[in-house]
C-alpha cells in the first residue's frame, strides 16, 4: 500500500466519493477503485490505518462515513451516521481510535462519536457548538469550524474556527472525553484573518496555521495546551491586487519547507523553514489550474500534487528536495470537483 493514494471528490451524483490511485514507477498514476459517497469533503485514517473516515451527508445532515481499509488499499464500507450539523469539512480520529470528529463548517460545531472495535461508528454523543461572529463580512456571519485535531501530546482536542478567528483547545481525556468548560483559546490577529488548517512538525512544538481569508502562514510555539505566536507572512506577492483564499498548508519530510495554496491567485507558495518558526518567502508557482483546494505530496515524497477544484483537475509535479522546487512534470489527471489528496506513510 505505499504507493496508494486517495482522491475525495466533491458531488451528489455517480461520481461523487473516493477514488483510490497507484503511483506507478514511471511518475504515471493510474485508478484501481472508486467508492460512491455523496458530497465527501475530507478523510482520515485510524491510528492503526486498518480504517478510513470521511465526511458525507446523511439525509439533510452532515455525517460520518466509516471503512475497513483491505489489504490491497480497497474500501468496504461498514456504516454512515447524521452528525447532526451542516456541512461536514474535516474528520480525525483520537490516537486511541475510541474517538472520531467531525467539524461541521455552515453550523459551526464539532460533532463527537464513539468508534466500535471493528471500526465502525457507533453512536454520535453530541456536538459541541460555537457562538459568535468576525468583522470579515459575510465569510465571518457566524462561527464556522474548519478542522478539528488531537494535539500532539494527546492532551487536547484543537478545533479551528474561521468565522470568529479562534483556534480552541478543549481539555480531552481518552476515557472521560472532552471538558468544555476548560477551553483555552487563541485568538487569531489580525481579526479578519478566517483560520482554516494547521499542521505541527514532527517535535510537536512548532505549529503553522493557515489563515483563509488573510492569506497567511503563522508559526506557532505549542505547550501544555497553549500556542504564542513566532511569525506571520503572506502567501501572496507583495503587489498582488485581487481577491482570493488560502487552502491547504503542508510540510516537507525534511521540514525544510512549507507549502500553501493560494485560490483565486491560483498558486503554491513556498516558505524556507528554520526550525524554530522562522519562516523565508522562498517561491510561488502556478498550480496549473483553478481554485487549489488541496495540495500534497505522493507516496514516496519525490511528487507532489494539486487538487484544482473548480477546473476538475489534478496536476502533477516533481518535487527536489535540495532545493523545495516544485516543476510540473507534464501530467494533469481531469478528475470531478477533487477537494483532498490523501494518504500515510
Amino acid at each position: 500500500m505505499n504507493n496508494i493514494f486517495y482522491i475525495v471528490a466533491c458531488a451528489a451524483a455517480l461520481d461523487g466519493g473516493i477514488y483510490r490511485y497507484q503511483l506507478k514507477e514511471n511518475g504515471t498514476v493510474e485508478q484501481l477503485g472508486f467508492n460512491q459517497l455523496d458530497n465527501a469533503n475530507w478523510i482520515s485514517f485510524s491510528p492503526d490505518r486498518k480504517y478510513l473516515y470521511s465526511t458525507c451527508t446523511v439525509g439533510d445532515s452532515s455525517g460520518v462515513a466509516a471503512y475497513k481499509v483491505n489489504g490491497d488499499g480497497s474500501l468496504t464500507e461498514l456504516n454512515r451516521m447524521s452528525a447532526n450539523g451542516k456541512a461536514g469539512c474535516y474528520v480525525i480520529t483520537d490516537p486511541s481510535g475510541r474517538f472520531l470528529f467531525c467539524a461541521n463548517y455552515s453550523s459551526g460545531s464539532v460533532s463527537v462519536f464513539s468508534l466500535n472495535s471493528d471500526g465502525s461508528v457507533k453512536e454520535h454523543l453530541r456536538n459541541i457548538q460555537h457562538t459568535g461572529k468576525g468583522p470579515n463580512q459575510p465569510r465571518q456571519d457566524g462561527p464556522h469550524t474548519h478542522f478539528t485535531n488531537i494535539t500532539p501530546d494527546g492532551r487536547y482536542l484543537i478545533v479551528i474556527d474561521l468565522g470568529i478567528d479562534a483556534v480552541r483547545l478543549y481539555p480531552f481525556d481518552p476515557v472521560k472525553g472532552i471538558d468544555e468548560d476548560k477551553a483555552y483559546t487563541f485568538q487569531v490577529e489580525p481579526a479578519g484573518s478566517g483560520p482554516r488548517h494547521l499542521i505541527f512538525d514532527k517535535s510537536g512544538k512548532t505549529a503553522y496555521l493557515l489563515n483563509e481569508l488573510g492569506n497567511t502562514v503563522i508559526s506557532l510555539a505549542y505547550a501544555d495546551g497553549k500556542f504564542e505566536k513566532l511569525n506571520l507572512l503572506s502567501t501572496l506577492p507583495a503587489d498582488f491586487q485581487g481577491t482570493t483564499k488560502a487552502a491547504a498548508i503542508r510540510l516537507s519530510e525534511d521540514e525544510k519547507y512549507l507549502f500553501a495554496s493560494n485560490r483565486g491567485y491560483d498558486s503554491i507558495a513556498v516558505f524556507k523553514l528554520d526550525g524554530k518558526g522562522g519562516m523565508t518567502f522562498h517561491d510561488l508557482l502556478f498550480c496549473g489550474g483553478t481554485s487549489p483546494r488541496d495540495i500534497n505530496f505522493l507516496p514516496g515524497m519525490k511528487k507532489f500534487a494539486s487538487a484544482n477544484e473548480f477546473s476538475d483537475t489534478v496536476t502533477f509535479f516533481d518535487y527536489d528536495p535540495e532545493t523545495g522546487k516544485l516543476t510540473p512534470d507534464g501530467h494533469v489527471l481531469t478528475h470531478k470537483r477533487p477537494l483532498a489528496i490523501y494518504w500515510e506513510k
